[in-house]
């Protein structure tokens, strides 16, 4: 009986496209570049003026020439616990090249889910550092889009489930 209710379970949730222990590997999240990204220059004013910006032990600084993000090296994102008040949110911090204010984008590749907002702060000043706040609302394979001064920053991310 228990087999065949395993069983049962395995073929819906092949049906519906899920497969029974898939690996996140599905999710083609975004890596480190062979070669590593030189950290941003100081922004040398603003709010920020002398802070540098660089990537930790288990990250790496993933970028074009308007927009550098701080990403996991193993592309999971942990999102807070609901306790903490925060459920599902993910702070990440941006360096912007580019003059403007960031605008970020999201949207789910692996299902359908409503597009999150974002929570971009001000008093950051023009340039330089930015963080923001990204609640996703399910796990599974995000993608994330930053745009400032006109170019777009875009990358995957598989987020944890909590």
């Amino acid at each position: 009986m228990m087999r065949g209710l395993l069983l049962a379970a395995a073929t819906l949730l092949s049906a519906c496209g899920t497969s029974v222990g898939s690996p996140p590997s599905a999710c083609p999240v975004t890596t480190p570049p062979p070669v590593a990204l030189a950290p941003p220059p100081t922004a040398r004013t603003g709010p920020n003026a002398s802070l540098a910006f660089r990537a930790g032990p288990s990250s790496f600084l993933y970028g074009n020439d308007a927009l550098v993000v701080d990403l996991p090296n193993d592309g999971t994102i942990h999102p807070s616990d609901p306790a903490r008040g925060l459920p599902g949110g993910v702070k990440f911090a941006w360096w912007r090249l580019a003059h403007g204010d960031l605008v970020i984008a999201t949207r789910r590749l692996d299902a359908t889910s409503a597009p999150m907002a974002a929570d971009v702060p001000g008093g950051y000043g023009d340039t330089g550092f930015q963080v923001s706040g990204l609640k996703f609302p399910t796990a599974g394979c995000w993608q994330v889009a930053g745009t400032v001064g006109g170019k777009t920053l875009t990358f995957v991310v598989n987020v944890a489930a909590r």
